[in-house]
């Protein structure tokens, strides 16, 4: 069954969210979306407040553990991880591992 990675973050001070976005759109999703693994990958800015820029990452993957070795050993995110860890505010990474409902309203009565 498919896992939704619902992933919150603040960027660190000084990085706007043109430098996010580029990122996320020429490297990061590009670089992911590249293995069967990965289903969708969808990012949002949520609006900035006192604390910085909030950034939404929704990551569908068919299996997290597969997801997590590759992190750990797939060469081709290394760059991914360093850039990432240059943008994004130490010890802000929040995930929330979540799967879709799959009963309808019509198998419920």
């Amino acid at each position: 069954m498919a896992v939704s990675a619902v992933n919150t973050f603040r960027l660190r001070p000084g990085v706007g969210a043109d430098q996010f976005e580029r990122f996320s759109a020429e490297l990061d999703r590009p670089t992911c979306l590249a293995f069967d693994v990965v289903h969708g990958f969808d990012v949002y800015l949520a609006d900035g407040d006192d604390a910085g820029i909030t950034v939404v990452e929704v990551m569908t993957v068919s299996s997290w553990t597969e997801w997590q070795r590759l992190l750990e050993s797939a060469p081709e995110l290394k760059p991914v991880i360093e850039r990432f860890d240059e943008l994004v505010e130490p010890g802000s990474v929040s995930t929330l591992l979540t799967r879709e409902l799959t009963t309808s309203v019509g198998d419920l009565t």
